[in-house]
């Protein structure tokens, strides 16, 4: 089963066990890979995995560390760990 996440036009889906970080400020998103799971009171995190950046009507996308995306119509994506 796999998260949603939907910025504007955009979807992504991504793993359970990724977070994400939305500067609004600076209009990027940052995944990072947790190493616990959802039954834990504190999230523990392994490092950065993806980072998004929003610029001029299109997302650009610096991978970080292992994590594939697969393009699955306009606009949706889907964000896998390696």
């Amino acid at each position: 089963m796999m998260k949603k996440l939907t910025i504007d036009k955009y979807i992504f889906y991504y793993e359970k066990t990724m977070i994400y970080f939305y500067d609004k400020r600076y209009n990027n998103i940052l995944f990072l890979k947790r190493i616990n799971d959802d039954r834990e009171k504190m999230n523990k995190y392994d490092g950065a995995q993806l980072m998004i950046d929003f610029v001029d009507e299109k997302i650009i996308f610096h991978p970080i560390w292992n994590i594939k995306i697969e393009v699955i119509d306009d606009n949706v994506y889907k964000l896998r760990l390696g």
